[in-house]
This record gives structure tokens, sequence and C-alpha cells, in this order.
């Protein structure tokens, strides 16, 4: 019995302690401000190169890198629509999006943001041999329309949401 109590009383500590570690590395993020926007990213993701049109800023996961571009990914844009009502450019978008492109529709919301009207659509499609599932989300700040539009491998996706919602939660326009 006297050499059991000691060695509980270590185990006890033990996990007492490990209870106390908390991996900061997870919870530290990076500020993105340029171009007219802001906004938060994982510190384990990187600035990216844009290359989609109307593209204002880029982020992505290093570690998904296929020919050159992350395969997760955030990428602000400014849609070329033909109006600044928000509502009316994200209908016309998505009015012939899914016909005959590959892409196939998974969900479609109108949410609150911050106290602001946004709308969201979700889809897979699959590029050069990627299955690939987005998330877009629509949103005017003044009379300017963003879509921020987050990607990942659809089996990395749900994986990636905390990362995808920093971007989202956090962005401004100036």
């Amino acid at each position: 019995m006297n050499k059991i109590l000691p060695l509980m009383a270590v185990t006890i500590m033990v996990v007492l302690v490990s209870g106390c570690v908390t991996d900061d590395k997870a919870n530290q993020t990076n500020n993105f401000s340029q171009n007219g926007v802001s906004f938060q990213y994982s510190s384990s993701w990187g600035v990216a190169s844009v290359s989609s049109p109307n593209g204002v800023a880029a982020v992505g996961d290093p570690n998904t890198v296929v020919n050159g571009n992350p395969t997760t990914s955030v990428v602000i844009q400014k849609p070329n629509a033909t109006t600044s009502v928000l509502k009316t450019a994200y209908d016309q978008n998505y009015a012939q999006f899914f016909n005959n492109t590959g892409k196939t529709k998974v969900s479609e919301a109108e949410l609150t943001l911050n106290g602001a009207q946004v709308y969201e659509n979700v889809y897979t499609s699959s590029e050069e041999g990627v299955a690939k599932k987005y998330r877009a989300v629509w949103m005017q700040k003044g009379s300017t329309l963003y879509v921020i539009l987050c990607s990942a491998r659809v089996e990395d996706y749900d994986a990636q949401q905390s990362n995808f919602d920093l971007v989202v939660n956090s962005f401004q326009a100036s």
C-alpha cells in the first residue's frame, strides 16, 4: 500500500497538469490588410497569389499545395456584377451557374452576419481530377459587393470550417 499511494499521487498530478496545457499555435491568427480589405486567418496558413477573376486577396494552407496552388484556400473577390444590389447580383450569378458546369449545389442560405444580410451557396465541383467543396459567402460593404470563396478538397472541407469561419467572421472592407 505504501508503494501504491505515491504512484497514485503522481498519476493524479500528471492528469491534472495535462488538462491545463493548451495548444497556443491552434489559436494564433495573422492579419491580412491590403487592397481595401482586412481579415484574420490561421497562423498556419499563408498569403497566396490571387489568380481568380476580380480577386482582391487570397490565403491558403501551404500543406495542401498541388500544382503551385493550395487546395484549401479562401479567396476574396469583387464579383463582376451588373448591379450593386446584393440579392439581385447573387440571383443573377446562380441563375445559370449549375447548368452543365459540373458543379452541384449542396445548400443555399440567407444569413445575418455582423448585423448585415449575406447569402451563402455551398457546392461541389471537380477540376483537374480534384473533387472540391466550395462555400461562397456574398456580402455588401457600402456599394461594393464581395464574395468570400472558401474551398477545400471534399474530404478536408469539414475539418477546415473553423479556418473558413475565422476569415468570414473577421472580414472588413474600407
